[in-house]
C-alpha cells in the first residue's frame, strides 16, 4: 500500500514538473516565435508535439497501477483511453480556430469535448469507488 502511494506521488511530481516545463517553454520560446513570425501554426505544432510525452506519462501510470491492482485492468484501460481522448480534446479546443473553418466542424469539436468531459467525470467516479473497495479488501487481508 505504501509503495503504491509512493509511486503515485512520484508520478504526480513528474507530471507536475513536465507541465511546468511545458508552460515555461511555451512562454520563453514558442510565444516569442509566434509573435515575431506572425504565424500561429508554430503554437499548433508545439501543442501537438507535447501531446506525445503527455500520453507516454499516461501509459506509464497505467502500467504502474496495473502492477498493483491487476483486477482493475478494464477500469485502468478505460481511464487510459479517457486520458488520451482528453488530451486530443484539449488540442482541438486550443486550436479549433486554426484547424477548422466551418461551423459544422466547430460543432462536432464542441460535442467531442463535451463528451470527453462527461466521460472523464464518469470514469473518475468509477475509479475512486472501485479502487477504494479494493483498498478496503487489502487492509482487511492484512
Amino acid at each position: 500500500m505504501n509503495e503504491r502511494m509512493t509511486q503515485e506521488q512520484a508520478w504526480k511530481r513528474l507530471f507536475d514538473q513536465w507541465i511546468f516545463g511545458l508552460f515555461g517553454t511555451f512562454v520563453v520560446l514558442m510565444l516569442p516565435i509566434s509573435l515575431l513570425t506572425d504565424e500561429l501554426t508554430w503554437g499548433v505544432l508545439y501543442i501537438a508535439c507535447t501531446l506525445i510525452p503527455l500520453n507516454i506519462l499516461y501509459v506509464k501510470r497505467y502500467q504502474m497501477r496495473l502492477g498493483f491492482q491487476p483486477k482493475l485492468k478494464g477500469l485502468y484501460r478505460r481511464q487510459l483511453a479517457r486520458d488520451v481522448i482528453n488530451s486530443v480534446a484539449c488540442f482541438l479546443a486550443l486550436n479549433d480556430q486554426l484547424l477548422f473553418t466551418s461551423n459544422v466542424a466547430y460543432i462536432y469539436v464542441t460535442v467531442f469535448i463535451g463528451g470527453a468531459i462527461l466521460w472523464t467525470l464518469n470514469v473518475n467516479k468509477q475509479t475512486k469507488r472501485q479502487d477504494e473497495g479494493y483498498m478496503k479488501i487489502d487492509k482487511e487481508a492484512v
